[in-house]
């Protein structure tokens, strides 16, 4: 039984693995934005300055992001198998189920930015078919996520529910209990 228990200590491998990928994201976006900065300033553009400027702002912040869920995932996997952690309500995982969320959003994301990346760089292939390549995935894992919300929603909804009986239940036992003692 300890042995069992002492297994979820195995869970700080990908802790600490998403952690230092969350590092690595980190200052790569810095140095990134640091050198797209130095580029802007001195002028040294290529030919379309205006597409590269959101193209390069957009991957940069992407960066980030990845860098952020990646964050988030090492958090919440610390919470959910080591101990809770002192955070604010928002930033609590509650169950793996979130942790999907979280990571179902990233994919849908990195889509989004991969295919805006492609489109505002010059190439010769069918944007069109490119496009739908993209989208059906990114329409497969919206629905996903709104049908697995709704799920959570709805079972944490019957969770509340029951709780709130029996409450309810457990005070007019204990207040029909006092009655009885106080008739004898």
């Amino acid at each position: 039984m300890r042995f069992i228990a002492g297994m979820r200590f195995f869970v700080l491998i990908p802790v600490i693995g998403l952690a230092i990928a969350t590092c690595a994201l980190f200052i790569k976006g810095g140095i990134d934005i640091v050198h797209f900065m130095v580029v802007l300033i001195t002028g040294v553009a290529e030919t379309d300055p205006e597409m590269n400027i959101i193209v390069e702002i957009v991957e940069t912040v992407h960066l980030f992001l990845v860098g952020t869920v990646l964050f988030l995932t090492s958090l919440g996997l610390y919470q959910l198998f080591i101990q809770p952690l002192p955070f604010p309500g928002w930033l609590k995982i509650n169950d793996i189920e979130e942790l999907e969320l979280n990571l179902v959003g990233l994919t849908i994301v990195v889509l989004g930015v991969n295919f805006l990346s492609v489109i505002f760089e010059p190439q010769e292939i069918n944007l069109a078919v490119y496009g739908i390549g993209y989208a059906l995935p990114i329409a497969a894992l919206a629905y996903f996520m709104k049908v697995r919300s709704r799920i959570t929603k709805r079972s944490r909804e019957e969770g509340e529910c029951l709780a709130a009986i029996g409450k309810v239940v457990t005070e007019d036992s204990e207040s029909s209990w006092l009655s009885d003692e106080r008739k004898d």
